[in-house]
């Protein structure tokens, strides 16, 4: 992947490879009344914040809402209909849950008999499904809300649609508010970013997101606000608490994972991050994640510019070697999605179709090579005989069946039976179907698909 990442930059251009961002603004540019935006969900993830924050802007806030599911059909059918004449905005959750509704909005946002007010708009959120309308998929304005890749591409976002310049000057004293915002990003980030490793970053994959950080960053605001007008200190121990206990912690059920953030919330929200160039940690080499002492935004995006594209290791707490298991896991992804994506209609070079080889292959290659079944009566008796440790001999019938050893052996022929069994009449009902001796099922295609691209089917 690095290399890849690379190559696209050497050819392409750098920014290829750049994070990207979709801004409402950029968003709202293109939507017209009959030309919906779509945001295809991630777990976690709720654009509606983002959409209500724009919306003030102009003048369309509150927004009507509607989250779909049983019954809701006519509610959201009716609010449509009045945002036509008013020309309001009217968000539409969780669509995933009345797919025959979705099919019917082509129809609905392009009304024969009336005019639709040229300030009407129309949002909607859904989770991925392969059920959903492909003409309203074609006419919407498609926006995924997976979380960006690296701490860098996850501090741009941040600083693009959470934080702005209105907001690093709104609590007071802008100074301490600056740094906490950005050490809360950075550790927002970090967790975020540390999934990637799997069980080597969290013993459970949590689904933080943009709320977690939304709720923290306005508990911080108040309480900065409160410690100003009654000229009390900051008390570290109560930020710490929201933040990794309350809000991101309110999410972690394994106890190794809450000890983790505690350290993170420990390491990072403390009265040293009010200091000037604060480091965030001094034995990364690769680059200085530090605070920097900025009064304008445009400066902290200049910044987080310069982190590298690929982070090590060390900033997120683990070992080095890290890496490699992710790297790896990676690369297979990627390589299995370039397999999945190749056309397999082609003939080859030999003139066969895809079918024809894989049955040639099966026929010349696979079944030959396949062990024949055990008969289990023949495998009953033999163990009898097979003598095991002395002393184990069974006192009553003078047999070795009932040998630990034995009986270990007996379960695992049982086992590779089961395999044989499946492998061969996933191969001969391959075979059969090319032949049209039976029909061509999912499973036998996806089977034929695995066996063309050298992979092992998923059934085996």
């Amino acid at each position: 992947m690095l290399a890849s990442e690379q190559f696209i930059k050497d050819v392409l251009g750098e920014e290829y490879v750049q994070p990207v961002t979709d801004l409402m603004s950029d968003v709202y540019a293109e939507t017209r009344p009959n030309k919906p935006v779509l945001y295809l969900l991630s777990a976690g993830a709720d654009p509606t914040g983002s959409i209500d924050d724009y919306a003030k802007k102009h003048k369309q806030f509150p927004t009507g809402k509607v989250s779909m599911g049983e019954a809701q059909e006519g509610p959201a059918k009716n609010l449509i209909d009045q945002a036509h004449v008013a020309g309001k905005w009217v968000i539409l959750n969780n669509c995933h849950l009345s797919i025959e509704f979705m099919a019917e909005m082509e129809d609905m946002l392009n009304p024969k008999e009336k005019v639709v007010h040229e300030n009407f708009r129309l949002f909607i959120t859904c989770l991925p499904t392969d059920e959903f309308p492909l003409s309203l998929l074609q006419m919407a304005i498609k926006i995924t809300t997976e979380p960006p890749k690296g701490l860098k591409a996850g501090l741009s976002r941040t600083f693009a649609t959470v934080v702005n310049q209105d907001f690093l000057e709104k609590v007071e004293p802008p100074e301490k508010w600056r740094s906490l915002v950005l050490s809360v990003c950075f550790m927002h980030s970090i967790v975020q970013e540390r999934r990637k490793f799997g069980p080597l970053g969290f013993c459970i994959a949590y689904e933080f997101n943009n709320e977690d950080l939304v709720a923290s960053l306005l508990y911080i605001d108040r309480h900065l606000n409160q410690c100003q007008q009654t000229n009390t200190p900051l008390s570290w121990k109560a930020i710490r608490y929201m933040v990794t206990e309350v809000q991101y912690g309110g999410r972690i059920t394994d106890s190794l994972d809450r000890e983790l953030f505690g350290d993170y919330g420990n390491r990072w929200i403390n009265e040293n991050c009010l200091t000037q160039n604060y480091c965030f940690d001094h034995t990364v080499t690769e680059f200085n994640y530090h605070i920097p002492d900025y009064l304008e935004h445009q400066r902290f995006v200049e910044y987080i510019g310069k982190m590298p594209g690929n982070d090590g290791p060390p900033i997120f707490g683990l070992h080095p070697n890290a890496d490699l298991t992710f790297r790896l896991k990676e690369s297979l992804e990627m390589i299995n999605v370039l397999v999945d994506t190749q056309p397999k209609e082609a003939a080859g070079g030999s003139g066969l179709s895809r079918e024809d080889q894989v049955k040639e292959k099966i026929e010349k290659e696979l079944l030959p090579k396949l062990p024949q079944d055990f008969i289990m009566l023949d495998v009953l008796e033999r163990l009898k005989v097979l003598k095991g440790p002395k002393g184990l001999v069974d006192a009553v019938t003078g047999k070795y069946d009932t040998v630990p050893l034995n009986v270990f052996l007996r379960q695992e022929i049982e086992w590779f039976q089961l395999i044989l069994t499946i492998v061969r009449k996933t191969m001969i009902d391959m075979i059969d179907a090319i032949d049209g001796s039976i029909s061509m099922t999912a499973d036998i295609v996806a089977s034929i698909d695995a066996v063309y691209d050298f992979r092992v089917p998923r059934s085996w």
